[in-house]
């Protein structure tokens, strides 16, 4: 009863935030025609914020010889250039992206933040405004992978952010985490180049960090050990909430398989591994970046043969349709009539009976567009693949696998990719052919 009044409070509390329409408005003059042309190509990213959302990116394009100068002139308590102090002036080159770092609005009352963008003695305002937490859940519409809130269910929705190599803060990934069964329902995150780079980081020329860990934990590779050291404590911990982390999931309510993988398995059940729900060589940008996919509530018990197989030739396919416009992923799990539960250093995880795989991206790979904005099926390509969690799937091939979204909704109960427009979703996740992604043809 405690544990699950405790995890209703969380979702109530921070169940997400609903979108909110970013406002782009001229200060100086009425007509953007008038303006310097350098100024007028200052714009910001995108057009939804939320009471979580870490930061907006504001893009210019121009001649990198000319300077502008940045300033927040409103919401200065709440934003900053700076993602660790309050800095609110800023200059730097044409063509480069400037981000403003938001602090969590923990409020259900919105707010609003002005940026006045200044060259060559004209300026422009942006400005955008963030809503307050709410019962409600949404997400930043730009967010295509992300699929809808079960409101009937007790889960505990959360999303990682991290903060790329060019000093971008960004989604890492989302979660629909079931606290009874220790194990995310779906892991949903996107897909593009920028995650999967550069070459080497921190670690010695090593891109997969090993570190096994409870959620929020913060690491940094030790060149003298060769390994890795935890800089801060787990943030489930503590008592106060940290801006890119809400909602906090304690160490009780995840696997205990820091240590190792599973244990003390019934029924015979061999052969586990600690199986990746979004994949480590899907996340190779950073350190860190990469390191959050070791958190326990990434992970699934998944039988070894399987997941060093078929499955590992399901996510390399997954990173070979990576395009421009981004691929959207969601990674879940099946838990049909009969399932096994692991009794795992005292904490029982449930072992799911079959593991799915869901994309989505447009099929030209390079339109510019949103998601939400395309309004023919057409333009958009989507695929599934599921699997029985077994020994017997190794040798699965994608064929045999391949079934349509709508497939995995029936099954599942979840609704996928929410941004599709609704005149064409159904059509957009009935799809099933593999002739449309290279790797799986």
């Amino acid at each position: 009863m405690l544990m699950t009044t405790f995890s209703f409070t969380l979702k109530k509390l921070y169940h997400g935030a609903a979108a909110a329409i970013i406002i782009l408005a001229a200060a100086a003059c009425n007509n953007e025609d008038d303006w310097s042309p350098y100024v007028s190509q200052a714009r910001l990213e995108n057009d939804e914020v939320s009471a979580s959302q870490p930061s907006v990116t504001i893009t210019t394009h121009g001649d990198p010889k000319k300077l502008f100068a940045a300033q927040i002139i409103e919401g200065g308590d709440w934003c900053s250039f700076n993602s660790t102090t309050q800095q609110h002036t800023i200059t730097g080159k044409m063509g480069e992206n400037l981000t403003v770092y938001l602090q969590y609005n923990a409020s259900k009352s919105s707010r609003t933040a002005k940026v006045e963008m200044r060259l060559d003695g004209q300026s422009k305002i942006l400005s955008f405004r963030q809503l307050g937490v709410s019962d409600n859940a949404d997400y930043e519409r730009s967010w295509g992978e992300q699929p809808h809130y079960n409101d009937g269910d007790d889960f505990i929705y959360k999303t990682y952010y991290t903060t790329l190599n060019d000093g971008r803060r960004v989604r890492n990934y989302s979660i629909c985490y079931d606290y009874d069964k220790l194990v995310s329902q779906w892991v949903a995150y996107p897909l593009h180049d920028v995650y999967l780079g550069p070459s080497d980081y921190e670690g010695g020329g090593s891109k997969r960090t090993d570190v096994w860990a409870f959620d929020d934990a913060v690491s940094k590779y030790n060149s003298q050990t060769g390994g890795y050291s935890i800089t801060s404590k787990y943030l489930s911990d503590l008592d106060t909430y940290n801006t890119y982390t809400n909602p906090i999931i304690p160490q009780r309510m995840q696997q205990n398989i820091i240590k190792g993988a599973y244990n003390d398995n019934p029924q015979g059940v061999r052969n586990l591994n600690r199986g990746h729900m979004l994949p480590a060589a899907s996340r190779y940008n950073t350190w860190m970046t990469n390191a959050q996919t070791f958190y326990a509530t990434n992970m699934m018990p998944q039988n070894g043969s399987f997941n060093s197989g078929s499955w590992a030739k399901i996510e390399g396919g997954a990173r070979s349709n990576v395009c421009k416009d981004t691929l959207y992923v969601v990674t879940g799990t099946i838990f049909d009539s009969g399932y096994v539960t692991l009794t795992t250093r005292d904490r029982r995880v449930a072992m799911p009976t079959h593991a799915y795989k869901l994309l989505l991206r447009t099929k030209n790979g390079n339109t510019g567009k949103k998601i939400s904005d395309i309004t023919s099926a057409d333009e958009l390509i989507s695929i599934g693949f599921v699997f029985e969690n077994s020994e017997d799937s190794k040798n699965t091939t994608p064929a045999q696998a391949a079934v349509s979204v709508s497939e995995i909704e029936r099954r599942t109960g979840f609704k996928f990719f929410r941004l599709l427009n609704p005149d064409i979703a159904d059509a957009v996740k009935s799809q099933c052919n593999l002739n449309d992604w290279a790797e799986f043809r």
